[in-house]
């Protein structure tokens, strides 16, 4: 059994999603296509991650994965369109060294409407019986009345064909980059997208501009370093394939924007991805913090350094990866004058014309976290109850159990809708179904609780969960083992199903 960690992955205009079980991890992104005059087509890209995957001696007598896929658009129940395929491995003989990750791409003509894509995945040298198998929901409409943008297609890498295959678009071959997620070693953001009905809307030999950036997504601040244009003449099908060197951008949430604009510079389109940056090298500037006048604010009263530590220690569950790592820097220093800039500009970019109320209405959950949360050497909101209470708000349903058979005490959070609020500004995006969260008190002393699963985006994920609760009695020697055995009064399993 391998443990995940999942990267979280949102797009504002086509959702990416992230799929895993205990046998199998796999990533997939999607993006949809128009071709005019003829069907709109949505293409899928999934990536395998190859350590993931039994690899098993074939009749050439090398090692080789296989993966069984079906894909799946309904609307209203019946089925528009589907593949069901099985995508092997790339073959290896040595099976010493690390399993080689492989890329599915697959195309699906649709028509203008709302549908349900139904994804399914099975290792086919696996144990493992039942297929992983996820829902999302996609909207088509590709509108002959304005200039439109296809969604992006983030790539790997991209060149001129010489033989098409299903990689090729426009006469290039697009290796997809699948995730939205660009770690240290990724130092280019290369895309792809494709602009519609110019030509009809604009006139033929209208001149128009195409210009592309990198904003901050909290801020919505475009980046100067991270801004280009081009220039093309009104067509049936316009495209952009270009790309951003990112070596240099700072760790932290991002969009990718496009404007079509006339020749008058009006705006007569938009698409913006989100996407995320880690990146050790990159220096986040805050010199705009310099020129934030704090003075007649509420900030001007929090003059004791302490107090001002405390209170910005408490918003890391709500805070992206720049904040977080420019607060720590800042804390480091104490710098008063630094921290209050840091502290009201927090606030305000999140409640531009109240941000002392945005702040008070969060000091109080705040409150309540460190009153029931606070353990020996650890403020409420630093636990993982208070730190998961503080980024998605109170669970719909929270079941405690203190005394169970064999199990160390334990709490399973129900959240029927989870919005992360250290992704978003105004907490209406980002928006997740039926989530959980179990934790568990190994000490049985303190009252920390630690995380150890979760089936919500970017949180530990880990199907041994159960084993992990019972150690306190019950050990298990079976590394692939996901269940305990069953026994009197055991009731996690079903806690976890139905919390309550």
């Amino acid at each position: 059994m391998k443990k995940h960690f999942l990267i979280p992955c949102f797009m504002l205009l086509a959702t990416f999603n992230i799929l895993a079980n205990s046998k199998i991890t796999a990533y997939l992104t999607y993006a949809s296509f128009n071709v005019p005059a003829k069907t709109p087509y949505i293409e899928t890209y999934l990536s395998i991650i190859g350590n993931s995957v039994n690899f098993v001696k074939n009749a050439s007598g090398k090692f080789q994965g296989a993966v069984e896929i079906s894909i799946t658009f309904l609307q209203n129940g019946d089925i528009k369109n589907a593949q069901k395929y099985t995508l092997n491995s790339p073959e290896t003989m040595d099976t010493s060294i690390a399993y080689p990750n492989f890329i599915d791409q697959q195309r699906f003509t649709l028509a203008n409407g709302v549908y349900t894509m139904e994804v399914s995945i099975l290792d086919k040298n696996s144990i493992v019986e039942k297929p992983f198998v996820t829902q999302v929901p996609i909207t088509i409409n590709y509108n002959e009345s304005t200039i439109l943008v296809s969604d992006f297609q983030l790539l790997e890498s991209y060149s001129k064909s010489v033989n098409p295959t299903i990689l090729t678009k426009s006469g290039y071959d697009l290796l997809p980059y699948v995730s939205t997620f660009y770690p240290n070693n990724i130092q280019k953001l290369k895309f792809y997208s494709e602009i519609y009905n110019s030509k009809k809307i604009l006139g033929t030999d209208q001149k128009m501009i195409f210009s592309y950036f990198i904003e901050s997504y909290e801020k919505r601040i475009k980046l100067n370093d991270y801004s280009a244009f081009s220039k093309q003449t009104a067509n049936d099908v316009n495209i952009l394939l270009t790309e951003f060197d990112i070596s240099k951008l700072p760790t932290g949430n991002y969009n990718l924007v496009l404007e079509v604009r006339d020749k008058e510079n009006k705006i007569q389109a938009e698409k913006k991805l989100f996407f995320q940056r880690q990146n050790t090298n990159g220096k986040f500037s805050y010199e705009d913090l310099k020129s934030v006048d704090v003075k007649n604010t509420f900030v001007t009263s929090y003059t004791n350094m302490d107090t001002l530590v405390d209170y910005i220690r408490c918003l890391r569950p709500i805070s992206n990866f720049s904040e977080v790592k420019y607060a720590e820097n800042q804390l480091k220093e104490r710098k008063l004058e630094i921290m209050q800039q840091f502290f009201y500009n927090f606030w305000k970019s999140r409640n531009e014309t109240e941000p002392q109320l945005a702040w008070l209405e969060y000091y109080k959950e705040v409150m309540k976290v460190n009153k029931e949360f606070d353990t020996y050497g650890l403020k409420g909101y630093d636990t993982d109850r208070g730190r998961v209470y503080l980024q998605y708000g109170p669970p719909d349903q929270r079941s405690k159990v203190e005394a169970e058979p064999s199990a160390y005490p334990y709490e399973i959070w129900e959240y029927y809708r989870l919005i992360d609020k250290s992704l978003v500004t105004t907490y209406s995006e980002n928006k997740q179904s039926n989530k959980k969260f179990v934790f568990y008190n190994p000490d049985l002393v303190t009252n920390k609780f630690t995380l150890i699963h979760s089936t919500a985006q970017g949180e530990v994920y880990n199907t041994r969960w159960e084993i992990l609760l019972h150690k306190r009695d019950s050990q298990s020697h079976d590394m692939d083992a996901e269940k305990v055995q069953q026994h009197f009064g055991g009731n996690a399993d079903d806690n976890f199903r139905n919390p309550r």
